[in-house]
């Protein structure tokens, strides 16, 4: 379940990287703002306290929103250079973070489910949350809007077609600045909604964003930097790795068996499992 999670985050992450080149760290920050956007307009000290569905679609939007700023006030006039983009969203996460600190604090905070309970499975011997649930089932309907975006309409395949063949797309007259804007609304709506979800199956606080920043990182280049499907059966993998490594070694140990996945696919397969199937021949 927290695999579909994963996989949200790092398509947006992936998606960014294949249409404009931008390795965005400020994707993790992203998810951060989702869920304490999702604190802030449904908790009670908040003062407007929203039923949880509602917060949902909010935190998402200003995610969203957020992330289309991003684009528009800053990555677009310094994309050109790797080097400058990659040091100013290091540096917009570490100011984001520091804001969020001033505002919320930086204790831990528990956010409220989207759906309250859970069930247990006695064949099995565990307990799953309804949130859980609701987490694998809206991952899934993102992913596949997405799918049905890019695959039949028009605006969907410009961006598959720029993630192709940049020069390509724009002899096809594929508007690239509108594409890629509507690439980070995309990325930052799917933060949005991991973080939300990640915030209530863990905890919400300022540093949140590092693990699952990291984890998308490894998760797209074990499937294929630019490739959708390729972080779809990266972020399972790494998800069941993830929870391999808890229980047959324990909390310390959950990353070592990803960072030994990542190792080996570097050496054998060093564009991913599905690194090379947007490249233009």
């Amino acid at each position: 379940m927290i695999s579909a999670v994963y996989a949200l985050i790092a398509i947006g992450f992936t998606m960014i990287f294949g249409v404009g080149g931008v390795l965005n760290l400020a994707h993790g920050a992203l998810i951060m703002i989702g869920a304490f956007a999702y604190l802030a307009v449904t908790s009670s000290a908040g003062g407007i306290a929203l039923p949880p569905v509602v917060g949902l679609v909010v935190a998402v939007a200003i995610t969203a929103g957020a992330s289309y700023v991003l684009y528009a006030g800053l990555v677009k006039y310094i994309e050109d250079n790797v080097v400058i983009t990659f040091l100013a969203t290091v540096v917009l996460a570490l100011l984001l973070t520091e804001l969020v600190i001033i505002q919320f604090g930086a204790e831990p905070s528990q956010l409220i489910p989207v759906v309250a309970g859970s069930f247990y499975i006695e064949s099995v011997g565990t307990r799953i949350r309804y949130v859980e649930i609701v987490a694998f089932v809206v991952s899934w309907i993102a992913i596949g809007l997405l799918w049905y975006y890019v695959t039949k309409t028009d605006e969907g395949r410009s961006i598959l077609a720029t993630s192709m063949s940049t020069r390509g797309a724009e002899l096809t007259g594929v508007d690239l600045e509108k594409v890629k804007s509507r690439t980070w609304l995309i990325a930052g709506a799917f933060a949005g909604i991991a973080g939300v979800f990640i915030g209530t199956l863990q905890s919400t606080y300022p540093e949140m964003w590092l693990n699952p920043l990291a984890l998308a990182f490894i998760i797209v280049v074990i499937g294929g930097i630019g490739s959708i499907k390729g972080s779809v059966v990266a972020a399972y993998l790494i998800g069941y790795l993830e929870t391999a490594s808890i229980e047959l070694l324990g909390p310390s140990f959950q990353g070592v068996l990803s960072l030994i996945v990542l190792a080996i696919v570097l050496l054998i397969l060093p564009h991913g499992l599905y690194g090379r199937e947007l490249v233009h021949e």
